[in-house]
């Protein structure tokens, strides 16, 4: 099939000569021609208006940038001495044109091309107007100061007079806080540094304060699993560090069922924590193969991640997230095993999704008389260390506080006071 791959793409490529998106906009005899796609169009056309280059500078946008579009190309080559590329990520584009323009060197003679090879333009980050008129201002030795610069320093000024501070935080109530909580106090109970290897989802954000920072690695759907499985095989080498790796339920089932069929067959050494808050909560609360829906919002047959466990001889332990005593001497004793792995699933709906079904069950309230504030030692405790949004410091009474309008009352709270200082009062109690 090799040859009929050839045949299509140049009928493709055929076809792409006669793409009506195809457009070339400026002067018959231009000095440059900015070679460009997509949005790259629309920030070359304001750059050259602004540079008022309209005469010098022509913008040539491609419809199909693969197979390159040769034919249509050509004339183009053949009508400046300068090109200008102006594409997103990586300069696909300039690979190819340049390739084609050296294939045709005799007949369109030597070229002179910017971009990112020539450094022209930054290898990474988004494309703007400013960024195609500091090419073309080197290109012309054009004195303009773009907007850029001056205008990120003109909204960091305003971000910080105007806009409060606020971090990277798991939602009150969220699942994921409480189990990163219990991650943390089995490892410090465990004392040999052990760590957390990450994944992408809502947990990810298990690097920063609102999880503790027990995430050290991070790296695409699935990997902390498979990275985990790696750092097992280095114990013959002197690496005696636990590691536990964090994966939700819609990453499990996407990404890491591999993996832990991967552990098992290697004989890795692992702890798989699945954080299961039974959505796709990052993304879109989109269905996936561990509910009872699919993709339509029609009945499906739920597929119980820990039976797939189970089926490949791994014991799994299914936990609620919000009971942290218990959890905390699961994950220690989970740590202290020297062979084999083992999957423990902490499984506690979506913050936002159990709100929506009625709610949490408690009233949070800090009793005054037991919060001691500065004063007991703990440092502020609830509201330095464990910082969920509900739990605020209130420095006019030297106390914690509830915040009522944030709180939804899970009661994780009620726990984590060493002074016991939040009380628990159920909802509709008389």
């Amino acid at each position: 099939k090799h040859q009929a791959m050839h045949d299509k793409l140049a009928r493709a490529a055929r076809a792409g000569e006669a793409s009506p998106f195809n457009r070339y906009e400026g002067p018959e005899a231009p000095e440059l021609i900015i070679i460009t796609s997509g949005t790259g169009w629309d920030y070359s056309r304001e750059a050259v208006e602004l540079l008022h280059l309209q005469e010098r500078v022509g913008v040539l946008k491609l419809g199909l940038t693969w197979p390159l579009p040769s034919g249509w190309l050509k004339p183009f080559l053949a009508k400046a001495a300068k090109f200008l590329f102006i594409e997103e990520v990586d300069p696909f584009l300039e690979g190819g044109v340049k390739e084609f323009a050296a294939q045709i060197g005799p007949e369109i003679g030597v070229k002179a091309f910017f971009g990112k090879g020539s450094g022209h333009v930054p290898a990474w980050g988004e494309q703007t107007p400013d960024r195609v008129i500091e090419a073309l201002r080197r290109i012309f030795a054009i004195p303009y100061e773009t907007r850029e610069a001056a205008y990120d320093q003109k909204a960091a000024e305003w971000i910080k007079e105007l806009v409060p501070p606020r971090e990277f935080g798991f939602c009150p109530g969220c699942p994921h806080r409480a189990t990163y909580w219990s991650i943390k106090k089995a490892l410090k109970l465990d004392g040999r540094g052990g760590f957390v290897a990450g994944d992408i989802g809502c947990y990810t954000m298990g690097i920063f304060p609102t999880g503790f920072q027990q995430i050290k690695t991070v790296h695409a759907m699935g990997s902390g699993v498979g990275l985990m499985s790696g750092y097992g095989q280095l114990v013959p080498f002197g690496f005696s560090q636990p590691v536990i790796s964090v994966v939700g339920d819609s990453t499990f089932f996407h990404a890491a069922i591999p993996a832990v069929i991967n552990l098992v067959h290697n004989h890795a050494r692992a702890v798989l924590l699945v954080l299961d808050n039974q959505a796709t909560a990052m993304t879109g609360f989109q269905p996936h193969p561990g509910l009872a829906v699919n993709v339509l919002d029609q009945p499906a047959p739920a597929i119980p991640m820990e039976s797939l466990c189970a089926s490949l001889g791994v014991p799994v332990t299914i936990l609620d997230p919000y009971e942290l005593e218990n959890n905390t001497r699961v994950i220690y004793r989970a740590l202290q095993e020297t062979e084999g792995v083992q999957v423990l699933i902490l499984r506690r709906t979506c913050a936002l999704v159990q709100g929506r079904a009625g709610g949490y069950p408690y009233i949070p309230t800090v009793d005054p008389a037991r919060c001691l504030g500065d004063s007991c030692g703990c440092h502020r405790f609830c509201s330095r260390v464990f910082r969920c949004p509900g739990l605020i410091w209130d420095a006019e009474s030297g106390r914690a506080r509830i915040d009522e309008v944030i709180c939804v009352g899970c009661g994780v709270c009620g726990q984590i006071c060493p002074r016991g200082a939040i009380t628990l009062e159920q909802k509709g109690a008389a």
